[in-house]
């Protein structure tokens, strides 16, 4: 009587050929106990076969303590190996031999700061690329540590998919009872309709130093301007809002028509702050409702990238900061289509 194999027990027998970097690690540590390859594949859930070939490709001549010569496996060796054969292999991934955009990759990521969303935003508007992936493909890719340059860590944000969750705990600032509520703020503001809008913001430095910065964002652009601070009172802000108008030029009521801020007691001179602006209204968010400024929360995000918390900002220079200032300012921003702050404020 003929029986027909049981297929789903043969896909269950199937070994995975292919090892991740911590199986790598795990098996240099094995060898360094002596288990056999036999015991090393049964423990990884691996044939034989492909542990002897991984065994062999990851080996390297190291020296002993009594200056003799052997060859041992070396995970870090057989994981640059693998990585290096994966990028180079061509038909088994989307980026095939595109050395090109493989570099241009790395060299935004890395060295720019570029998301890999954003680095591909920027390759495709360069072009003169052979091959071009989607940014799902190219976080698989980092993921599976096929990019000798670059790896999860090298990430500014990686998302696990949840959204934070906001609770508005209270309507009604009780230190700020004079100010006007950004529940006050015409609907052409909340909905962008019109450029000149800005939310105001301070980035602090290292606990126990005195040194902030001001960050400013236009809401329909998302361009950022920043300023260093002496300190975190209400005189240096106002005194900042004057210093950008030698920056801005040009007519400065058109540039300032509202400024939303939060109800921090640097922010709470509004009068100052209108006159130093020249904007028309000043409006205050919800208390704890740091949503109600998304804009300039999220502009925040890209600075931070520069300058992470607890940063002393006593050797900060105007110049350093100006430089992070066009970085953020010409990053392309998927909200914005893939266009750039700059550009958006520009075309208005």
């Amino acid at each position: 009587m003929c029986h027909k194999e049981d297929n789903s027990t043969k896909t269950k027998a199937r070994k995975i050929k292919h090892f991740t970097e911590a199986e790598r690690y795990k098996i240099e540590g094995y060898k360094q106990i002596k288990l056999s390859n036999r015991k090393i594949a049964e423990t990884l859930g691996k044939s034989p076969s492909a542990v002897n070939a991984e065994i062999k490709r990851g080996k390297v001549m190291q020296r002993t303590s009594e200056l003799i010569e052997v060859l041992v496996y070396k995970a870090d060796y057989a994981q640059t190996r693998a990585m290096e054969a994966a990028k180079n292999k061509g038909p088994g991934l989307k980026i095939g031999n595109d050395h090109k955009l493989v570099a241009f990759l790395e060299k935004k990521i890395k060295d720019e700061n570029y998301s890999p969303d954003a680095a591909l935003a920027a390759a495709r508007k360069q072009g003169g690329f052979t091959n071009m992936i989607s940014t799902r493909t190219l976080y698989t890719y980092i993921d599976n540590n096929l990019f000798l340059g670059i790896s999860n860590k090298d990430l500014p944000v990686k998302r696990n998919g949840k959204k934070r969750e906001y609770k508005q705990i209270r309507k009604v600032a009780l230190k700020n009872t004079k100010g006007r509520s950004i529940s006050e703020r015409p609907e052409s503001v909340d909905r962008r309709k019109e450029q000149g809008h800005w939310e105001i913001d301070l980035v602090i430095g290292k606990k126990g130093t005195k040194p902030v910065i001001l960050t400013i964002v236009e809401r329909k652009s998302r361009k950022a301007l920043y300023v260093i601070l002496n300190n975190k009172t209400q005189h240096e802000v106002i005194a900042a809002l004057k210093r950008l108008q030698a920056r801005v030029g040009g007519d400065f009521t058109q540039v300032f028509k509202t400024i939303t801020a939060d109800n921090g007691s640097e922010f709470l001179d509004f009068e100052g702050m209108k006159e130093a602006s020249g904007c028309d209204e000043v409006y205050y968010a919800h208390p704890y409702s740091s949503w109600e400024r998304g804009s300039n929360e999220n502009g925040n995000k890209l600075l931070r990238r520069f300058i992470p918390k607890g940063t002393d900002l006593n050797s900060l220079t105007e110049e350093k900061l100006q430089s992070y200032e066009d970085w953020v300012n010409n990053y392309p921003r998927r909200l914005l289509n893939y266009k750039t702050a700059n550009e958006v404020y520009a075309a208005a």
